[in-house]
């Protein structure tokens, strides 16, 4: 034998034995035997099969050989005799061989001690896993990887309804297409039952057509690393998705319910808070309105004031003023009659003259007679001054007219100039830039008022010393009063605000905050507007804008 020959059936993983059949003497054994057996090669080689093979029907069988009766076997199970003396089970197989033209028989052995072992963990494996797919909730189908059906539970075929017949006859693409049938999406059914190989694991819904619905979950049946079939778990979830579906229907109501609802309430909020803004807008009003009412009382009691004032003092100031007229007349009369004396005084006897020379002297007649004169004159500008300052308080307050009229701007200003001078004397130079404008048809005194709040305004702006500018102008629609200052200028934030009843950025007790509000709604009754603007630090300029048309609608004197 080469040693090729030699080497594959040392590499054998069955029993193999060599025996002559005259003798029954083992004439060569591979490796394989000699180590499952525990025998050295020469002392196999010394024995007969006989020795090996010790059941009862191996010795029937070797004398039937000796005796020239030479027979195949085929997976026979038989007891080897092993040199500890334990006894093995193996399969055999003998199959008569030629060699030179003389027989031998070959006997090939494997020990099946051990498959036996696994055949019986495989068989109790198979029971129990045959146990648990029939006890198991779902129904279970195993689809191999060629598609046949490979095992199924109990389950499965009577939430299926397959007749017993197919179950029988094992007709898998019967079973398939009658599970196709009864489901509403049948392709989909399909598709999912010959998507074998396929590596990943599934859920999804089938809805029969008699109304129950099943959860099918499947995954890869592996052997190693390699896909051998799909196990398909079928769940009748009928009565838990009716619940659901039920569960849903009274959710989605409930939800529709509550949006109705909330709809509703959202009207109503709505509804409140619209009502709540025109009410808060209707007391912002009235509060405006009230404000207002009380600064225009006030105004108006002042203006009352003002002119029972200038009535009073015109009055003083009238017989004053005539009596003054009437001195000035009596003194010139007796100036000129003390010239004429004083013509006279040369006929007088001495005695006499030195006297009234002296009495001359001692009055001092010749200053008098030239003082007299000046004191009349400033006294008469004086009380001048005050019929002026009178006019004044009353153009200013024009308590007698309430109606509209045409004016010039300029006449209210300087009117109010001269009430207001006390207040900006001692903080700024006021500087006039009048343009000469048109007469335009409004309120005067509430102009005049809307100049004194900016005015006085300005000059509580100035801290130390500064300037105001008084400047007024026209175009083809319009006329404007601009007061410009050199103080301390409106912070940008406070800009957007400073129109807001009592709004303010002056010291606690210094302002009230209504003056800018008031102003802002008197020139809005004129039609007009008031443009502001400013720089921190360097001063406000605040404009005036009026139309020069008619005012509107009468408006009563605020």
């Amino acid at each position: 034998m080469s040693s090729l020959e030699r080497l594959m059936l040392d590499h054998s993983p069955s029993m193999m034995l060599l025996v002559e059949p005259q003798d029954l003497r083992i004439v060569m054994a591979n490796r394989g035997a000699c180590q499952t057996l525990g025998y050295a090669e020469e002392a196999l080689l010394a024995m007969t099969i006989t020795e090996i093979e010790s059941s009862l029907q191996d010795v029937f069988y070797w004398e039937d050989v000796r005796n020239g009766q030479y027979q195949d076997i085929d997976s026979q199970e038989g007891l080897y005799q092993c040199a500890d003396a334990s006894l093995l089970t193996v399969t055999k197989s003998v199959r008569v061989v030629d060699h030179d033209g003389a027989p031998l028989l070959l006997v090939q052995a494997r020990d099946t001690a051990n498959e036996r072992q696994v055949e019986d963990a495989l068989e109790q494996t198979l029971s129990q896993l045959r146990a648990t797919l029939e006890s198991t909730g779902n129904g279970i189908l195993v689809i191999d990887w060629q598609g046949k059906i490979a095992s199924m539970n109990r389950l499965f075929s009577t939430m299926w309804n397959i007749p017993e017949d197919l179950l029988l006859a094992r007709d898998d693409a019967a079973i398939r297409e009658l599970m196709i049938a009864q489901v509403e999406e049948p392709e989909a059914c399909r598709t999912r039952l010959q998507a074998i190989v396929v590596s990943i694991e599934t859920e999804e819904l089938f809805r029969l057509k008699d109304g129950r619905v099943f959860e099918c979950k499947s995954r890869p049946q592996y052997l190693g690393e390699h896909i051998v079939g799909r196990v398909f778990g079928y769940n009748d979830i009928t009565d838990r998705t009716r619940a659901e579906e039920a569960l849903r229907d009274s959710r989605d109501k409930l939800e529709e319910r509550v949006r109705e609802r909330t709809a509703d309430l959202e009207d109503a909020n709505a509804s409140l808070l619209a009502e709540k803004q025109r009410q808060a807008e209707l007391i912002r009003k009235l509060e405006e309105a009230q404000n207002q009412l009380l600064q225009s009382e006030k105004m108006a009691s002042i203006g009352q004031l003002a002119a029972g004032v200038a009535h009073e003092i015109n009055n003083p100031v009238g017989f004053v003023n005539s009596n003054l007229g009437t001195l000035q007349r009596y003194v010139n009369n007796m100036l000129m009659l003390l010239a004429a004396y004083e013509q006279l005084e040369e006929s007088i006897l001495d005695d006499l003259l030195i006297d009234i020379r002296q009495l001359k002297k001692d009055v001092d007649a010749s200053y008098m007679r030239e003082d007299v004169g000046v004191l009349l004159t400033e006294s008469l500008d004086g009380l001048q001054r005050v019929r002026r300052i009178v006019q004044d308080l009353k153009d200013f307050s024009h308590v007698d007219n309430a109606e509209l009229e045409r004016v010039k701007l300029e006449t209210g200003l300087e009117s109010t100039l001269n009430v207001v001078w006390n207040e900006l004397k001692y903080k700024a130079k006021v500087v006039k830039e009048f343009g000469d404008t048109p007469q335009i048809e409004c309120f005067p005194s509430q102009l005049n008022q809307v100049f004194m709040n900016l005015l006085i305004n300005a000059a509580h702006s100035i801290e130390d010393h500064g300037q105001i500018t008084i400047r007024t102008g026209h175009d083809e629609e319009n006329v404007w009063v601009e007061v410009e200052d050199t103080g301390k200028g409106i912070a940008p934030e406070h800009l957007g605000r400073i129109f807001e009843p009592f709004f303010t950025t002056k010291p606690v007790g210094k302002g009230t905050g209504l003056g800018l509000s008031l102003s802002y709604g008197i020139v809005n009754k004129h039609h007009g507007r008031i443009e502001v603007t400013s720089e921190v630090g360097r001063g406000s300029a605040f404009r005036v804008v009026l139309p020069r048309g008619p005012a509107g609608e009468s408006q009563g004197a605020a």
